[in-house]
């Protein structure tokens, strides 16, 4: 009797907390787009140090390569996203923010590369 109470009230906590971490697909579009908006001013913050650190040669070729990779990062991750129904900015949002902090990366190599 006590095993099977046990168990009862195990399962109940384990539903329990399915149920506050459950999330409409909305909220997870929202979480999506929060976080990719995050990466995104952390990748300007380093992107204006490494431009304040160049030369202006340096700088304009830095200014066209980050162009070109925004271009490449959004027509990439529209491609990711396009068979994704309710769930494609989420896909998308995801895909934006996991590009952003690479480019956050490569972009904090060039500053201490200087």
């Amino acid at each position: 009797m006590f095993k099977k109470m046990l168990i009862g009230m195990s399962m109940g906590i384990v539903c329990m907390t399915v149920t506050i971490h459950a999330q409409t697909q909305m909220e997870m579009n929202a979480d999506a787009y929060d976080a990719y908006m995050k990466a995104d001013k952390e990748l300007n913050l380093v992107y204006k140090q490494v431009m304040s650190a160049l030369n202006e040669q340096e700088k304009a070729s830095l200014k066209s390569a980050q162009k070109k990779w925004i271009t490449r990062k959004e027509s990439t991750c529209k491609k990711e996203s396009a068979d994704g129904g309710s769930m494609a900015s989420m896909i998308r949002d995801n895909c934006l923010e996991e590009k952003t902090i690479q480019r956050t990366k490569e972009l904090r190599a060039m500053l201490r590369g200087r």
